[in-house]
């Protein structure tokens, strides 16, 4: 089970930091144009970049659940995934944020995609814990009985 999970949270973390670079404004040739004439990046693609600082961690974690093998490796890569998956929620609801219009495609493409994302990580890391805490819970009620 934890290489499974470990995968799920390996392919997650590829998603946050590859799916922005196709799904956002500026990949689609919408850019802010300033009175003086330049174009400039808005703000879905700043948290596409950021993306990637979330998916890096996410990604690590993963890649220690697969190949750790003690249970204590597991827990520190699966509360490393929830943080990650909880940041990957964070920057475009709150911290940083998609662009106003909800017509535009990182609304409707990169949003859906990093919530997803996030809440797959949050609930793929929650379940890694579980399993990695269930052999010491099962032994500590049979030392109780």
């Amino acid at each position: 089970m934890n290489k499974v999970l470990g995968a799920v949270m390996v392919v997650l973390a590829l998603a946050l930091a590859i799916s922005p670079a196709f799904t956002d404004c500026e990949s689609h040739g919408r850019m802010i144009t300033t009175a003086d004439g330049r174009a400039i990046s808005m703000k879905c693609h700043w948290t596409g970049i950021a993306e990637i600082a979330a998916a890096g961690p996410l990604g690590a974690a993963g890649i220690y659940a697969l190949r750790g093998r003690r249970k204590e490796t597991t827990r520190f890569a699966s509360i490393i995934g929830a943080g990650s998956g909880v940041m990957a929620l964070l920057l475009p609801l709150v911290l940083i944020g998609t662009c106003g219009n909800p017509s535009m495609p990182c609304n409707l493409l990169m949003r859906p995609i990093l919530l997803a994302s996030g809440i797959l990580a949050i609930a793929s890391s929650t379940i890694l814990f579980a399993v990695a805490r269930e052999p010491e819970m099962v032994a500590a009620q049979a030392v109780a009985l």
